[in-house]
């Protein structure tokens, strides 16, 4: 008994001083159709204590772009490689429309890669770029242990379109309608569990959230007294999903793992409901290349870094791929091309750090690039962004040597990125095709 007990001592000393030696744990919180007009430390009257609370002790980015849409954000994200070399230029959802979805063998995530260097995974939310049920084993092969996810508005099974209340979700291949209880409230609770029963492990926890997407319904702190109009539902969506940030900061300080957490939390797009920013009301930009549609909320709190500070830094969502290696200490596979740069350097105040010089989004055919001052659109447009971010005065490229020589490299970055893959990842693939599956009047089931 003496030398059972002596060796689970010699087990926990030795998990615990991994951890303590050893590369950060990682959670990344990505919030469903959240612009930065909706976040207090960004400017918006809204009330985020719990998102500044987090700002406060971590970095904040000032211009952080994605694509204006859903998956081609969260492929590029995955992937580290911009929409048009993956094909994923446009939203589609394979669990309603079909096809082969992300292919990990393809197209290789970070998931994959932590979990290969010895990480924890699980990923808790929303998924709906492949079709769990003709591949069961998909989000293993991208590098998740286990699951508890919404899985997408799925043809063919009505229930699968509830995300909210009587939520349709799949954890660890079972699937259920969990009648009577909020979406995000399951997915959180499986998040806490998760984090709680690998705190002496290195994790990895990616939780792309349910919430706040429209159609938004009722939450459990209002249910009782229900605002009306989608707008208030909206911002009632997102004071719950501040405070479920606050309830996983809250379990990793009472854990001892706060100082040992790499902790991102972001939006994918812009805000689908208009919001405010120092003082003015912003227009909903979701689903187009404009600023407000490509700008969003990025918050990053890491181990060993000071917090407490914005940076003018420009980044995109290609560059989590390699921030995320980074900060996990692993290396790059052999020959991959990535489109992102990592951002530990810059975090880190590494005076070596080389910043970007543009950050590139893309929608469709749309696409643009802007440096800190200006923005280039393939439509043509032009603009100063820095002091135009709603792009109503287009500037001349020519004005002078300085906005010559600007447009120039912006040109010549648009010209260096491909508008589309030669070989999309699913079937019956055409710009056409997806423009029409993704029609205005379809947006709320994404």
């Amino acid at each position: 008994m003496k030398t059972k007990i002596s060796w689970i001592s010699f087990l926990l000393f030795a998990s615990l001083t991994f951890v303590a030696s050893g590369n950060p744990n990682i959670i990344f919180i990505l919030v469903d159709d959240l612009g930065p007009d909706w976040v207090g430390s960004y400017g918006s009257e809204h009330l985020t204590p719990h998102v500044d609370r987090l700002a406060a002790s971590g970095v904040r980015f000032e211009t952080a772009w994605t694509s204006p849409i859903c998956t081609p954000t969260r492929v590029m994200m995955l992937t580290g490689k911009y929409p048009g070399r993956t094909g994923w230029t446009e939203h589609y959802d394979v669990p309603r429309w079909g096809g082969a979805g992300l292919i990990p063998e393809n197209f290789p995530t970070w998931p994959q890669q932590l979990r290969r260097a010895g990480y924890t995974t699980a990923i808790a939310g929303k998924w709906q770029i492949n079709d769990l049920r003709a591949e069961p084993d998909i989000l293993a092969r991208h590098g998740f242990e286990r699951h508890c996810v919404w899985p997408g508005v799925e043809e063919g099974n009505p229930p699968s379109a509830h995300r909210y209340w009587d939520a349709y979700l799949q954890t660890d291949g079972k699937r259920r309608t969990h009648t009577g209880h909020y979406g995000p409230d399951v997915t959180q609770r499986f998040a806490l569990e998760f984090i709680r029963e690998n705190r002496a492990w290195r994790f990895l926890l990616y939780y792309p959230m349910i919430s706040v997407h429209a159609p938004n319904e009722l939450t459990p702190l209002n249910r009782s007294n229900p605002p009306h109009g989608e707008a208030a539902l909206y911002a009632g969506s997102v004071t719950y999903m501040d405070r479920q940030v606050g309830e996983l900061l809250d379990e990793l300080d009472h854990l001892g793992l706060a100082k040992n957490t790499l902790v991102i939390f972001a939006g994918d797009n812009g805000s689908s409901t208009g919001g405010t920013h120092a003082g003015r009301a912003v227009a909903a930009g979701k689903g187009r290349t404009i600023e407000r549609g490509v700008h969003v909320p990025l918050i990053v709190r890491a181990p060993g870094v000071s917090g407490g500070w914005a940076t003018p830094a420009l980044a995109d969502f290609s560059d989590l791929y390699p921030t995320l290696l980074d900060f996990a200490g692993i290396n790059r596979l052999p020959g991959e091309p990535l489109d992102g740069r990592s951002w530990a350097p810059l975090l880190k105040k590494d005076p070596a750090y080389l910043p970007r010089s543009w950050i590139y989004a893309q929608r469709d055919l749309s696409r643009t690039v802007r440096d800190h001052r200006f923005k280039l659109d393939t439509e043509g447009g032009f603009f100063e962004i820095a002091i135009d971010p709603d792009q109503k005065t287009p500037v001349v490229p020519s004005r002078d040597p300085s906005t010559r020589a600007a447009h120039s490299a912006l040109v010549a970055a648009l010209a260096s990125i491909p508008a589309q893959a030669p070989t999309p990842p699913f079937p019956g693939y055409s710009p056409d095709r997806m423009r029409a599956l993704a029609e205005p009047g379809q947006s709320g089931k994404k």
